[in-house]
C-alpha cells in the first residue's frame, strides 16, 4: 500500500479544527486567521517555530482562548518532527506546556488529545529502540482519549492510523492494520 505523505495530510487535517463557537473579537479573529494561513505556507522547523511565535503573541493578548495554545503546541511539534535527538524534546517540551495550557483552557478537548498524542509520537524519534514502547504507548492512550471524546475527530483518527502504522507488525501494527484507519479519516 502506498500511503499518501502523512506529514501533508497531517498539516492539512490539523488545520481543520472547527471554529464554530467564536465570541471572540473581530481583531481576535482576524488575527487567528492570519496566524493561520502562516501556520498552512510552513515548511521548515523555522517556519512552524515562526508561525508558533505568532500564535504566543497572540494567546498573550487572548489569555483565555484555547487555540492559540493548541496552534503554538502544534506547531511546536510539527517542527519537533523535522529534528533530530535530544533537540527533538526540546520543541516537544514546548508543545507540552501549550499543550496543558489549552487542556485547562478547554476541558476534555479531543483536539488537545490529539496534539497530545503527537508529542508523545514526536519523542519516540529521539531513541526508537529506548522510548518506542514508552512513548508509543502514551500516543496510542491519547490517540484512544480523542477518539472517545469525539469519534467524528478525524485526527484522532490519523493519530490513531500513525500509532499502528509505527507498531511492528508483530505487536499488532504495521501498514495492513493502519490502511483502514486512513480510510476512515479520509472518509471523515
Amino acid at each position: 500500500m502506498k500511503l499518501i505523505n502523512l506529514y501533508q495530510l497531517q498539516i492539512v487535517l490539523s488545520v481543520i479544527v472547527p471554529l464554530m463557537s467564536w465570541s471572540q473579537s473581530a481583531g481576535y479573529k482576524e488575527t487567528l486567521k492570519k496566524d493561520i494561513a502562516l501556520f498552512e505556507s510552513a515548511k521548515t522547523a523555522n517556519d512552524f517555530v515562526y508561525a508558533a511565535n505568532c500564535f504566543e503573541k497572540l494567546a498573550v493578548l487572548e489569555k483565555k482562548e484555547w487555540l492559540t495554545y493548541y496552534y503554538a503546541g502544534l506547531c511546536h511539534v510539527l517542527a519537533a518532527f523535522e529534528k533530530q535527538n535530544k533537540e527533538i524534546d526540546t520543541y516537544c517540551d514546548k508543545a507540552e506546556s501549550f499543550a496543558r495550557k489549552a487542556d485547562s483552557l478547554s476541558k476534555n478537548n479531543s483536539e488537545v488529545s490529539v496534539l497530545k498524542s503527537m508529542i508523545a509520537a514526536a519523542r519516540i524519534n529521539v531513541n526508537k529502540a529506548q522510548r518506542g514502547q514508552k512513548f508509543g504507548l502514551m500516543a496510542s492512550k491519547y490517540a484512544a482519549e480523542a477518539l472517545k471524546l469525539d469519534d467524528s475527530n478525524p485526527r484522532a483518527h490519523f493519530v490513531k492510523g500513525k500509532a499502528i502504522l509505527n507498531t511492528p507488525p508483530t505487536l499488532g501494527g504495521g501498514e495492513k492494520k493502519a490502511k483502514p484507519v486512513f480510510e476512515l479519516v479520509l472518509e471523515k
